[in-house]
């Protein structure tokens, strides 16, 4: 059996919890993890974002991309490895086999977004319970709604932000107001056992609370 590599964390962190993401989008949620890691990352905490190959974004996929991590590289007591994906396209049964194989092993956490990571985003600019109705029900669908193709969520937040493309956003100006996020997403959170939000919500939260190390306070 081939050995497997001792991943090579941040200098002064050696010892320290080494998080791990494999998200579905390409793009977006690297951006924000990135930022998060540049800037905002406890003392003790190595994040580490996996970056795809293809553009197959599939839970099976993600999930494939920390297990493959956790082959080439040896994993320590306190690290996570967490696939961030999203309710939206994919059907219950998709999620439920990704989910049953992150449960069987203590290393892995399975991280849903409903409808998608753009709320995660976007619960950094405003609280999604004081929404009108029709605008909680354009979130929970999140059609497309213009010729570009563009879903609720993402005309939402180029509202909110100015600017706004999967491909290109400014995450740093989101991180100051971290903390509105992480309790709004707790709040909508209402039945944390399930395994993933069955209505709008994001575990996202979960994810920074560990990046953040507020899950060892």
């Amino acid at each position: 059996m081939r050995k497997r590599k001792s991943f090579e964390r941040q200098e002064g962190i050696k010892s320290g919890r080494l998080v791990v993401i494999a998200a579905e989008g390409k793009d977006t949620e690297n951006i924000y993890f990135e930022e998060m890691k540049a800037s905002m990352h406890a003392s003790g905490v190595h994040v580490e974002v996996l970056r795809r190959g293809t553009n197959e974004s599939s839970p099976e996929e993600v999930y494939r991309q920390i297990q493959g991590f956790v082959s080439e590289y040896d994993i320590d007591e306190d690290d996570q490895l967490w696939a961030v994906v999203d309710r939206d396209k994919w059907t219950e049964k998709m999620l439920s086999e990704v989910a049953m194989k992150c449960s069987q092993n203590r290393f892995f956490n399975f991280c849903v977004s409903n409808p998608c990571f753009e709320l995660w985003l976007i619960l950094h600019l405003e609280d999604v319970e004081h929404y009108s109705e029709e605008d909680w029900n354009g979130l929970s669908e999140n059609k497309k709604t213009s010729r570009n193709g563009d879903t609720w969520t993402k005309k939402r937040l180029r509202s909110l932000m100015g600017s706004y493309r999967e491909s290109k956003y400014e995450a740093a100006t989101l991180l100051p107001n971290i903390e509105n996020a992480i309790a709004r997403a707790s709040k909508l959170d209402i039945k944390p056992d399930d395994r993933w939000p069955q209505t709008v919500g994001t575990r996202v939260y979960l994810l920074v609370n560990s990046i953040l190390a507020k899950d060892q306070q």
